[in-house]
């Protein structure tokens, strides 16, 4: 545990006549440094997106990241979607008037206003609904993140055929093979009976991220160590390495994981979202995985 006091605040920020919240981790506790910021002391900032219907409170007891942040001195946001969506480019009703994009690049601005970030080590993840968003802002919202990760969600179909990244950003994917609401070899996003649109398969996904970051499609797999005997999951994980000018593609496959993060809570019954493998601590994957990379311009 860690014995830095975690501070954490709401803040909230109108866009588009609208008052919005984010849950926000200041991980400097007590210990706050002057106004006057040198570079030595910029902080790192991860924000983590929650799933449909989800909450940023709900999302912290998915990820545990504020605790993280404390002890690894990051600061961790936890924005709120409108009616708890996020508008990720699937043209769903009641989500394709919100401009979820415009929210976050401002709340970006201000949090690196109000807060020592270091623009360079800006980072996204977010879990299906939230998932299908940080890939949508990374492709809509360039020079903005130097890493992102994608859990439980693979490539919708309209992003799919009609969203072209402008520039290479370092991908991380944690999929469920046997993922009942995205399915793994793509089809109709469904949960408890509500369809959300389609998505394609995840080997098109990887590719498609492939393509975007110029990596190469030839890729190195390893099954990482097995962390529960009791657990019958495994994961394979799959690097796409970048290409000259490009950046690397990620992707830890659950062999029998569902709709989950992985280590992380059972959420919603098993029946409905499949089995939250415990066989990958996914928070801690996707922690290393974005701090790897900053920005260099």
């Amino acid at each position: 545990m860690s014995t830095k006091e975690i501070v954490c605040t709401n803040i909230e920020l109108e866009c588009a006549c609208r008052i919005r919240r984010t849950l926000f981790l200041d991980c400097r506790g007590d210990d706050k440094s002057s106004p006057a910021q040198i570079l030595d002391s910029e902080k790192p900032l991860l924000i983590a997106f929650h799933g449909g219907a989800g909450q940023p409170e709900q999302m912290e007891k998915l990820t545990g990241f504020m605790e993280m942040g404390s002890e690894n001195d990051f600061f961790v946001a936890y924005p709120e979607g409108v009616n708890r969506h996020w508008n990720d480019g699937r043209d769903l009703p009641r989500r394709r008037e919100i401009d979820d994009v415009e929210f976050l690049v401002k709340l970006v601005d201000h949090l690196r206003q109000s807060f020592p970030v270091d623009t360079k080590r800006v980072y996204a993840c977010g879990i299906s609904n939230g998932g299908f968003f940080t890939q949508y802002l990374a492709a809509r919202a360039p020079g903005i993140f130097a890493a992102v990760a994608s859990v439980a969600a693979t490539v919708h179909e309209p992003m799919y055929k009609g969203v072209k990244p402008v520039e290479p950003v370092p991908i991380m994917f944690v999929v469920g093979k046997d993922d009942p609401v995205v399915p793994f070899c793509g089809g109709e996003i469904e949960l408890a009976s509500r369809k959300a649109g389609r998505v394609v398969a995840a080997e098109q996904s990887f590719e498609y991220w492939v393509a975007a970051n110029d990596a190469e499609l030839r890729f190195i797999e390893t099954e990482l160590p097995v962390l529960r005997e009791d657990d019958p999951t495994r994961v394979l994980k799959r690097v796409y390495p970048a290409g000259e000018n490009g950046k690397p593609v990620v992707a830890c496959i659950v062999e029998g994981g569902g709709h989950a993060w992985p280590k992380g809570w059972q959420y919603y019954r098993e029946r409905y979202i499949g089995k939250t493998s415990q066989q990958l601590d996914t928070s801690r994957a996707v922690v290393e995985f974005c701090f790897q990379n900053s920005r260099s311009d």
